[in-house]
């Protein structure tokens, strides 16, 4: 079987027709977004299963990466082979953006990571950030930007707030 990878090129060829449309919320997801990956998993090697015993990655999954231009984190989702979501997870980030000389997404990843899952809001790599600082690999501005958007993100997930975790993207991939 084939794997299907759209990237985030072919995704505004694809939706071109809904923003000529004019579909609010799509062209303003779209205006946000430095990259959109979806990638359907057809055939995994093995299941990938979390430490709370549920299953993120097998045949017919599906996961959503989405790296916000303006913002200072990348976003996760993993949703099952019915398209229910399963685990949003956030990498803390600086510089998210494209490299210059291939137009390939990418952003500088700041250590700490955010889960949200049944519910519950998880802090990831926080020592890996602590050890990062203390080893001068990230500077005192950088770990200040790292709590704000911790905050951020956790006052924005507590509230149902963030712009990211409220899109329908089921909606994207009904034709898969």
């Amino acid at each position: 079987m084939k794997k299907r990878v759209i990237s985030a090129i072919l995704i505004v060829l694809v939706f071109i027709p809904f923003l000529l449309i004019g579909e609010l919320p799509f062209a303003i997801f779209m205006s946000v977004l430095a990259a959109l990956g979806i990638y359907e998993l057809i055939k995994v090697r093995e299941k990938f299963i979390i430490k709370t015993n549920i299953t993120v990655m097998d045949d017919g999954y599906y996961i959503f990466e989405i790296i916000p231009k303006k913002e200072n984190y990348a976003m996760r989702l993993f949703l099952d082979n019915n398209k229910k979501p399963l685990e949003y997870y956030f990498d803390i980030t600086k510089n998210n953006g494209l490299y210059e000389n291939t137009n390939i997404p990418c952003y500088d990843d700041l250590y700490l990571d955010i889960t949200y899952l049944d519910g519950k809001i998880n802090i990831l790599d926080e020592d890996e950030l602590i050890e990062a600082y203390n080893n001068k690999d990230i500077t005192k501005e950088d770990l200040n930007l790292v709590y704000k958007t911790k905050e951020k993100l956790l006052k924005e997930i507590k509230s149902n707030a963030n712009k990211l975790m409220n899109i329908d993207y089921t909606k994207y991939i009904s034709n898969f």
